[in-house]
């Protein structure tokens, strides 16, 4: 009985330890309504850049206002400088502790934001070395 219970004990243990360390990795604002899809790949631990119908945000602290925004250029500047900041400060730490710059950037936009927008984001993304993006949807169904 004694063995019984250190077994389901150790299961236990095994199961919350487990369960504590997933979390979440992506926080959608109230704000932010996330368009739809039928892939259902989960998420990794990178860096997010969102696009609310008032903002844009990188990992969830407000850089800018949309209307802010050039309407006239494609290369948002803040958003870059910020970017460029973040890449080669990554890029530092793969020298200096070699943590792996993987240039992967999580793009979370509401729904109703228009196309052009997505676009400057992305090309500003690229721009500043985050060429690997990942658009950030909600598995239908």
């Amino acid at each position: 009985m004694n063995s019984m219970m250190d077994m389901m004990t150790i299961i236990l243990l095994f199961l919350l330890k487990s369960f504590s360390t997933e979390g979440a990795l992506i926080t959608a604002s109230e704000e932010l309504r996330l368009p739809e899809s039928v892939m259902g790949e989960k998420p990794k631990k990178e860096l997010q850049v969102s696009i609310t119908k008032e903002a844009i945000l990188i990992n969830n602290n407000q850089l800018m206002s949309v209307s802010d925004v050039d309407p006239e250029s494609v290369l948002i500047q803040p958003l870059y400088k910020a970017l460029a900041n973040v890449a080669k400060e990554q890029s530092k730490l793969e020298v200096d502790v070699g943590t792996e710059f993987t240039h992967t950037v999580i793009i979370q936009g509401d729904q109703t934001i228009p196309f052009e927008m997505l676009y400057k984001i992305m090309f500003t993304c690229s721009k500043s070395q985050f060429y690997k993006m990942r658009l950030l949807t909600v598995k239908k169904g």
